[in-house]
């Protein structure tokens, strides 16, 4: 009897391996397309680019105000830490967006957050004090799934204001086979990581 319960347990096992090895593409490849967020864009009052220092995103977001999609450009971003050198990363970017033609009277500096939670905090303090209705929020698009739950749930008093979720569309992200590349694997696990975390902390 104990032989017999044996080898239906190695069956079972084997068969569930099996099932995954014959399907692992299909589910593997939807747990990072759940992680992106990409909501049909409407005009809005600003543009607000989450930073991370990636020029993706930023000219991502660019592409966007030139595109008449915002009226404002609000960069978040921390202090940059460089040898001689003390400054944010909202301003590095200020000087870029101004070298692709945005005017500087669009751009406004929120250097205070230093992970995504306080991005959608002073974010919001912005929005309010400049009577903004409206904005679509860009980042990476395997950080959209996290920036629009913990935006959503900053917001969650102010809905009066419109908030859309759009992804880089000049980063490489690909969802299929994500395993294979290191890439797309070190983004999805960490993002998966970050996402529980984020959840147990602020949304639950």
């Amino acid at each position: 009897m104990r032989h017999k319960r044996l080898y239906i347990a190695i069956a079972v096992i084997s068969l569930v391996l099996l099932v995954i090895i014959i399907t692992h593409s299909l589910w593997l490849g939807s747990l990072a397309e759940f992680l992106v967020v990409d909501d049909e864009l409407h005009r809005s009052d600003a543009i607000v680019v989450l930073g991370s220092g990636s020029r993706n995103r930023l000219s991502y977001g660019v592409k966007l105000y030139r595109s008449g999609y915002g009226k404002k450009i609000i960069i978040t971003g921390m202090v940059i830490q460089l040898p001689g050198i003390a400054t944010t990363w909202p301003r590095l970017a200020r000087s870029e967006a101004l070298s692709m033609g945005v005017s500087e009277q669009a751009i406004v500096l929120e250097e205070r957050p230093t992970s995504t939670y306080e991005d959608a905090k002073y974010v919001k303090e912005d929005m309010v004090k400049d009577n903004l209705e409206s904005a679509i929020v860009v980042s990476s698009p395997y950080h959209t799934r996290r920036s629009k739950m913990i935006f959503k749930k900053v917001f969650s008093d102010r809905k009066d204001i419109r908030l859309l979720f759009s992804p880089s569309d000049s980063e490489e992200f690909e969802t299929k086979k994500w395993w294979v590349r290191e890439h797309e694997l070190v983004a999805v696990v960490s993002e998966y990581f970050k996402l529980v975390i984020y959840i147990f902390k602020y949304i639950i």
